[in-house]
């Protein structure tokens, strides 16, 4: 149950976060179709009402036009109706509950109106004129909005056998109308809002599905590492054609590393076994050379003062080539994973008082020692602490002045213990510092010659430190000094 609730929980950060490829497929999709369906329905709507307001305007102008019609039928009675009479007539029959007309004489005075001019509708105004005033603007039919509700009006002359009898207005309330069209127009908003989530939700499904495969590979690519990478290749079933040309330049790019890294792992196999055999055969030759040299040293109470510096010269050099001998010793051990930890509970002051003391002896220095408590326990190797300490100790020492100081500082912290050797030398640069824990790197050949330095001393700093389950770090300005940091853990029982 725990397992199926991770991956959905997974998919469905994936679906959400904006950076995702079927966040933004669906996002973008789903847009455009809102974008047209909400122009069509925008489109629709605006279509709708300038049809119905047409249709209104058209039918008030021909029951305007009917109106003369009717009045010259009933004038043809004229035995029966009088003038007054006849458009009276035509004006009733014509008249329905929201549409009314009446006829204002050239003088302004009302001549005929329908009888529903009385209805809660046209109440509100105050009479005939009052309503000719506001609709007598414009002749041509216009949609007037007055309190609240919604007229189609317009008026014309009332001519009668080439007599004008007086102007024709004509009125229709169009508020229903009007509502049922809103009415109309939100529940074509409702169904097009309900439409964009549907597809939106069916859309992201299908997004996923066809994604799916991608899933798929990255869930592969993720369990091959690099022992078996001969063995890995990548398949999927019912995938698109562009998904498979990807799996396909994937499985060649495997083999291509496959090959390389094989390649590379001999290569360096073969050197591991140069440096320890080359090392291993020097050490003993050398060794013996530098016991004749310490024994002719010993003895050489007749030699000339060139013959003595050369002696010194030569034990120095001896010195520094067996020491090499031994650095490359133990990083081929620790890569073969022949390198032995023999951890345990440890006095961190001890051990640095011990290498501070040695280092102000052999460099006629002072270091500085702070401690932020006198007894800090690690739980380390004790002669690969030492190594880390005085590899440290003789790099701040190497590249900084006689005069700058060094430090090295003691700290306890919640679960680990830190070491910081800081110097006021000239700094590393920054694009460098991430490369002085390689093999053989140097930052000023010229300098390290000097100095006698290998390139070896960080390396192995950093193969001991985390072979005793530590970590170095380094902080450093040019112009400002360095300061490098090492964690160590300490034992379970002095954990607060």
């Amino acid at each position: 149950m725990g397992r199926p609730w991770r991956n959905f929980s997974k998919q469905m950060r994936q679906a959400v976060h904006p950076g995702s490829l079927q966040f933004r497929l669906t996002v973008s999709i789903a847009g455009l179709i809102a974008l047209g369906l909400t122009s069509v329905t925008l489109w629709t709507s605006w279509k709708m009402q300038q049809i119905l307001i047409s249709s209104h305007k058209q039918n008030i102008v021909d029951i305007g036009d009917r109106i003369a019609e009717d009045v010259i039928l009933y004038q043809e009675m004229e035995d029966m109706f009088t003038a007054q009479q006849s458009m009276q007539k035509a004006i009733d029959n014509r008249a329905s509950r929201n549409l009314i007309l009446w006829v204002n004489n050239p003088q302004g005075n009302l001549v005929a109106a329908s009888a529903n001019l009385s209805n809660l509708t046209w109440q509100r105004f105050d009479s005939p004129r009052s309503l000719a005033a506001i609709f007598q603007v414009n002749p041509l039919p216009k949609v007037y909005h007055i309190q609240d509700r919604d007229f189609v009006a317009c008026h014309s002359p009332l001519m009668v056998k080439n007599q004008r009898l007086g102007t024709l207005f004509v009125a229709q309330d169009i508020t229903e109308d009007q509502r049922k069209f809103v009415a109309s127009v939100q529940t074509l908003a409702l169904a097009s809002t309900v439409a964009i989530i549907g597809i939106t939700l069916v859309l992201a499904w299908y997004v996923r599905r066809s994604l799916q495969p991608l899933y798929q590979m990255g869930l592969m690519t993720k369990a091959i590492s690099a022992d078996d990478l001969a063995e890995q290749k990548v398949e999927l079933d019912n995938a698109p054609s562009e998904i498979q040309e990807l799996v396909e330049t994937f499985n060649h790019m495997l083999s291509r590393l496959s090959a390389a890294w094989l390649q590379q792992q001999q290569t360096t196999e073969r050197q591991r076994e140069f440096v320890s055999n080359v090392s291993h055969e020097l050490r003993t030759p050398l060794t013996i050379v530098r016991g004749y040299l310490q024994s002719v040293q010993r003895r050489g109470d007749n030699l000339t003062e060139m013959q003595r510096e050369a002696l010194e010269i030569s034990m120095a050099e001896a010195d520094l080539t067996i020491r090499l001998l031994q650095d490359l010793l133990s990083l081929a051990r620790a890569d073969d994973g022949y390198m032995p930890y023999h951890l345990e509970s440890l006095i961190l002051n001890d051990v640095v008082t011990e290498v501070v003391r040695m280092a102000e002896r052999f460099n006629q220095r002072f270091i500085e020692l702070e401690a932020e408590s006198p007894l800090i326990r690690v739980y380390a190797d004790a002669d690969r602490l030492q190594q880390v300490l005085v590899n440290l100790v003789e790099n701040a020492i190497k590249y900084s002045e006689p005069t700058d100081p060094v430090t090295v500082k003691l700290e306890k912290r919640e679960k680990a213990a830190l070491i910081q050797v800081c110097d006021r030398g000239d700094g590393i640069p920054l694009q460098q510092q991430s490369r002085i824990f390689e093999r053989f790197y140097r930052l000023d050949a010229a300098r390290a010659r000097s100095t006698g330095g290998s390139g070896l001393g960080l390396s192995l700093v950093k193969t001991f430190t985390e072979g005793m389950g530590g970590e170095v770090s380094v902080l450093s300005q040019p112009g400002e000094g360095s300061t490098f940091t090492v964690t160590l853990p300490i034992p379970p029982e002095s954990t607060p």
